[in-house]
């Protein structure tokens, strides 16, 4: 490809400036997706995963990256754009991908350091802290609960990633959610045994799939909706020096079921979805289905074991991450879009994580070769650049998205953050900053 990164990153970023060409290409009918019977907003102005949070997360590393070049004045105009809509509608949560936390985080990414938008920051945070004990005492009333309780995507393990940037300031919101997770991980009765307090019985799966899949419930062990969430929150905390009661036996509880629930085959140790509850009894893993990406499989689970590991000074856990990242990283299983999600873009990402606390070349080079894939996706002909490919290898389906879980943000972002090394703590979405 004859065009520099820098020159693609850059004119993608300018088109994705005229706000009116992008939201009418992205709200056209053709470019929504279905799952069920539910139809998803390919656009919201205030979601980080597709809306205007995850240009400001963009121009704001630009900005950094390049400071001379006027990109934080693009991220202005659509902060101010998202400040008119809180002020004209509120918002609907205060989740890292759909609410008040992404946008908060986009701010961060576009403040120059924390010089910018301080009040605008500082009112997010004191929301977050007025109303997150409402949250808790609500999730706490449930006797089971639904993944977007707890995960990255919609409920408290995403929140905590963003309040993890302000430490002493949102430390009653880490303190509470950190009790949360450690309440969450005490065993419960489950028909005739005992099994930790985040299964999910069939009555909250969040698809008719997941019902008929795994009919008796199941143990989600994917990063985005699952365990590997609250481990990665747990340790960050520990290394900022924020305890509560039990936090470090969760930790030890969350690492080893994930450690015995591997699956394990002539190539290696790797890892599912779902741990069904059957499984759970069993002792083993039986269902072999996953996928090498951020949002489920081997990456996402290597990553929080990874940074257990370090935490805990664990070799073992190490170890395992380290050779399961590099199985997941050879096979690419299921991996056939450039998007951060599930695809190219967040494995690559990985591994460039992995090779920042490991050191191993292999993982530098890999995300260096995982990078080269993803700008072969690249089309001039396409609106921005890139699209987000959905269905399966087989039968695949196009879709123009902006976001950062699964749109041109996402995959520009990665792509800098490899080449360049990144500046802002955009990747905090993805529970993938270091602390």
């Amino acid at each position: 490809m004859s065009v520099s990164l820098k020159e693609l990153v850059c004119n993608l970023a300018k088109k994705l400036s005229d706000y009116e060409n992008m939201k009418r290409i992205i709200n056209h009918p053709s470019n929504y997706i279905k799952i069920g019977n539910r139809s998803i907003n390919p656009f919201n102005e205030l979601s980080l995963s597709h809306g205007l949070p995850a240009l400001c997360a963009l121009y704001g590393e630009l900005s950094e990256q390049y400071p001379d070049e006027g990109w934080d004045v693009l991220g202005h105009q659509y902060m101010k754009k998202i400040g008119k809509q809180i002020n004209q509608h509120g918002f609907s949560s205060l989740s890292m991908f759909t609410g008040l936390a992404g946008v908060g985080l986009a701010a961060v990414c576009l403040s120059k350091g924390g010089k910018r938008y301080q009040n605008f920051i500082s009112n997010i945070n004191q929301v977050i802290e007025e109303r997150i004990e409402e949250i808790i005492d609500y999730l706490k009333q449930k006797p089971y609960p639904n993944m977007d309780d707890y995960d990255a995507i919609s409920g408290v393990a995403g929140i905590a990633s963003y309040c993890l940037l302000f430490p002493q300031e949102m430390k009653k919101s880490i303190t509470l959610i950190l009790k949360y997770i450690v309440d969450l991980s005490q065993d419960k009765q489950i028909e005739d045994i005992k099994a930790p307090g985040w299964y999910i019985p069939p009555e909250n799966s969040f698809s008719e799939m997941e019902k008929r899949n795994w009919p008796s419930g199941f143990f989600n062990i994917g990063l985005s909706h699952g365990i590997p969430a609250l481990l990665i929150v747990l340790c960050n905390a520990k290394k900022l020096n924020i305890y509560v009661d039990g936090q470090d036996e969760c930790i030890q509880k969350l690492a080893d079921f994930l450690i015995k629930f591997q699956i394990k085959d002539e190539n290696g140790a790797y890892w599912g979805t779902h741990v069904s509850l059957e499984e759970y009894k069993n002792g083993s893993v039986l269902n072999k289905n996953t996928r090498d990406a951020w949002c489920y499989g081997t990456p996402g689970v290597a990553y929080s074991l990874l940074i257990t590991g370090k935490t805990l000074k664990n070799q073992s856990y190490i170890d395992c991450a380290v050779s399961g990242m590099k199985l997941a990283s050879k096979r690419l299983y299921d991996i056939f879009s450039p998007s951060f999600c599930h695809g190219l873009s967040g494995v690559a990402y990985i591994c460039n994580r992995f090779y920042e606390e490991t050191n191993i070349s292999y993982f530098r080079e890999t995300a260096r070769k995982l990078a080269n894939d993803i700008m072969e996706f690249y089309n001039d002909e396409f609106p921005f650049g890139f699209k987000n490919i959905e269905g399966s290898e087989e039968n695949r389906e196009y879709y123009d998205y902006v976001g950062l879980i699964d749109g041109t943000a996402g995959i520009l972002l990665t792509l800098l953050a490899i080449q360049n090394s990144k500046k802002t703590p955009w990747d905090c979405a993805f529970l993938l900053s270091e602390v």
